[in-house]
């Protein structure tokens, strides 16, 4: 942020909620766009326990806190508060799970969630195509897989099949979305890969390891020059399986291209405009640079 930044009583406040959430690139990102666009908002991480998550969402409207980003391990919760105390989207109503929270001009809340939108939005401009048509593997069943696979649907994917270690949880996430999303048994995870055309970790599997650790949430041999492979995860920004997918000769999507295009359409729900996603990226490469 700026040194020569005011911060006034007219401020708006933004913010991150998450258990941990030290880690998170969300401020510095939000951070540019605000001082770019030169809007009069500022935006600031809060550790909040799970506990204590409906008292974080009573604290907008009393403090005025125009808009939250939510992490792990709250997107379920807030989902399901902010649908009994306010009104949820339909990507919302479908998976119970939200990122983004609104504080409207009536003191009300408003939850959606862009993770699936950014997700896709990252996958198309990478593969310079829509994913109408795409076979497609997620790996991972909670609140971003879910609004993943929602999103892969509303856009036409032909198939999507939902890769977790607890196949119940896949099969639960398959039954809310419907459509063509279907759960895969471990037996089925072979030929699954091979008859996708991109693949998409939403697992924390890979956080926190090493860039280039062998670390991967699926055997790193069966990634091919064919795939797409988006990991979730930034942090390392080539995680195990992103290395894996650059030797085998993939197009590879790392988590902070995610990142950067979620949060761009949670600005415009917030002030009305769509972040500079560059803007963005190249604030969160510095900000890692200096904590690496």
């Amino acid at each position: 942020m700026s040194a020569t930044r005011q911060i006034t009583s007219a401020t708006r406040l933004a913010a991150v909620i998450g258990s941990p959430v030290a880690q998170s690139l969300s401020p510095v990102i939000h951070n540019a766009v605000f001082e770019k666009l030169k809007v009069d908002w500022v935006y600031v991480a809060f550790h909040v326990l799970p506990a204590r998550v409906e008292d974080a969402l009573t604290a907008m409207a009393t403090l005025g806190i125009g808009g939250l980003s939510v992490t792990m391990p709250h997107k379920n919760a807030v989902a399901e508060i902010v649908a009994q105390r306010g009104e949820v989207d339909q990507v919302v109503r479908v998976t119970n799970s939200a990122n983004t929270v609104v504080l409207r001009p009536d003191q009300s809340l408003w939850a959606t969630n862009t993770d699936g939108q950014g997700c896709c939005n990252a996958l198309e401009q990478a593969m310079k195509s829509s994913i109408k048509g795409e076979r497609v593997v997620v790996l991972g069943a909670g609140g971003t897989a879910s609004a993943v696979v929602y999103e892969l649907l509303q856009r036409g994917a032909s198939d999507v099949a939902v890769i977790n270690r607890t196949p119940q949880r896949a099969q639960d996430l398959v039954k809310r979305v419907a459509g063509v999303a279907r759960a895969v048994s471990s037996t089925e995870i072979v030929d699954a890969i091979s008859n996708s055309r991109i693949i998409i970790n939403t697992t924390p599997v890979g956080f926190g390891s090493d860039q280039g650790s062998p670390v991967s949430p699926i055997d790193s041999s069966l990634v091919k020059s064919s795939h797409v492979v988006l990991d979730a995860v930034y942090k390392p920004l080539i995680t195990g399986l992103l290395f894996a997918a650059q030797k085998a000769g993939a197009t590879v999507v790392d988590g902070l291209s995610m990142l950067v295009h979620q949060a761009a359409l949670q600005q415009q729900h917030w002030i009305g405009q769509i972040g500079d996603t560059e803007l963005m990226r190249e604030s969160a490469l510095g900000q890692l640079a200096r904590t690496n």
